[in-house]
């Protein structure tokens, strides 16, 4: 059990590292998520984003497993953000899971953004992490 949070641990300052490097946001880790279930991993310092951020970061595996993204879900619905499950197994690149309405509600898409029956967010899409970071831009 030590070691895995701490393995969390140096997951969640590696990813806050690497936004701050991509997005020029500083973010905290979210101490209390051990304590209170329904909190993400990650938030901003200051400021606002668009994302509820839920990190993963296992041995080994192909893809996310289905109760991650249920998890991000029910962060992301507390905080009122998007959800968003960064993942990766051990030498493997960050894989992100977001909600298909984050990609419909960016400004190119405007025209699909705002309507009244929003896609629910089980329908989602992954994308390595540069593009979360461009369509993280995108929505601020």
């Amino acid at each position: 059990m030590v070691n895995s949070r701490a393995k969390g641990s140096r997951n969640e300052l590696k990813v806050a590292a690497d936004l701050y490097e991509a997005l020029g946001i500083k973010f905290e880790r979210i101490l209390d998520q051990t304590r209170q279930a329904g909190l993400g991993d990650l938030r901003p310092v200051s400021g606002s984003f668009p994302f509820t951020l839920e990190l993963k970061h296992y041995k080994e595996g192909v893809q996310a497993r289905p109760e991650w993204w249920d998890q991000a879900i029910t962060a992301a619905q507390l905080a009122g953000n998007y959800p968003a499950l960064l993942y990766r197994y051990n030498r493997q690149p960050v894989r992100c899971r977001i909600p298909l309405q984050a990609v419909i509600d960016m400004p190119e898409f405007n025209a699909y953004s705002g309507s009244a029956n929003p896609y629910d967010w089980r329908y989602a899409c992954e994308v390595d992490f540069d593009t979360f970071c461009m369509i993280c831009r995108e929505l601020m």
